[in-house]
């Protein structure tokens, strides 16, 4: 190890020669950018460069076992004996600590929330992320939770946490009330993208609730409209065509999405895109979701965590 250390050391010297020696008018700003991943390997002699920004698995291989696992855990109904209930959303967590998100739990548990939806960055991917998250919902079994996965909860090999101890990240659950059925699908976004085949069975699902479906709600990590530029991504401009087509077809009620940790909300056609706040203590202007649904109608409150 110590051997290894000093070889990525030596390395991180030796490429900075070499750019100050053949590039002496390369601004400083440059250089500092193609020696951060060398940087990080050599301050940080624990790190998985092969697992620090990307998943081993891609998202059809993900929904696959999604499915597999689907296949003995029948999608989940909730009983509510009044037509008028709430559904609460957040993203972005990055767990290690969670006081903020410990306060979205508690306002789970009102009796007026049916279910909390956590759409991604969960946790920052490591093992005890992992641990600590579930030791968590472990305390919190009042509250139907769903979640999936977004870009951090997959990095250093995350997926190999995330599926043993959450099950599917593509799925559906539907709240059940006198007035109708509500239906919730959960897509699985943290690698970038979709994927043919999530895409082929939300379309599925689609299809076979939208005749009878009182509101549908469709939630997922990265976001379909960007308000500016900006250091995040969301889905590729093909699969955004589509959903925007699958949405305006079925109705879609909401397209819950986060990734940005910035607030922005954007309407076409029957459906509402919107994009939250990080739940994240460690940062300003974090706040959650409320989704009413009513017999009558269907709104939406931010509620500020600060």
């Amino acid at each position: 190890m110590l051997a290894t250390t000093v070889w990525r050391r030596q390395s991180a010297s030796s490429i900075l020669w070499i750019l100050c020696e053949r590039r002496p008018g390369m601004e400083k700003w440059k250089i500092i950018i193609l020696l951060l991943p060398v940087s990080l390997a050599s301050c940080f002699h624990d790190l998985d460069e092969t697992g620090a920004f990307h998943s081993k698995y891609n998202a059809n291989e993900r929904f696959e076992m999604s499915q597999e696992w689907s296949s003995t855990h029948p999608f989940q109904i909730i009983l509510i004996p009044d037509s008028d209930y709430s559904v609460l959303f957040c993203s972005d967590t990055h767990i290690g600590t969670y006081e903020e998100f410990n306060l979205v739990l508690n306002a789970a548990k009102s009796p007026s929330a049916a279910a909390l939806v956590v759409a991604g960055d969960i946790t920052r991917g490591h093992p005890e992320s992992y641990d600590t998250l579930e030791t968590l919902m472990n305390t919190a079994d009042s509250v139907n939770w769903f979640f999936t996965p977004g870009n951090h909860d997959l990095y250093f090999g995350g997926w190999d946490e995330y599926f043993p101890r959450f099950g599917a990240s593509s799925y559906y659950f539907v709240v059940s009330t006198p007035a109708g059925n509500d239906v919730f699908i959960i897509l699985d976004s943290g690698s970038g993208t979709l994927g043919s085949l999530q895409l082929d069975w939300l379309t599925e699902v689609l299809e076979s609730f939208h005749s009878s479906a009182r509101h549908i709600t469709i939630a997922t990590h990265l976001n379909v409209f960007k308000d500016g530029f900006g250091t995040t991504s969301g889905l590729p401009i093909e699969e955004v065509n589509v959903l925007l087509d699958l949405c305006a077809r079925y109705e879609v009620d909401y397209v819950i999405g986060g990734h940005d940790h910035d607030r922005n909300e954007s309407e076409l056609g029957p459906t509402n895109y919107i994009i939250m706040d990080q739940c994240h203590d460690d940062e300003d202007g974090s706040s959650y979701l409320e989704i009413n649904y009513g017999s009558e109608s269907i709104n939406h409150d931010f509620h500020s965590l600060e």
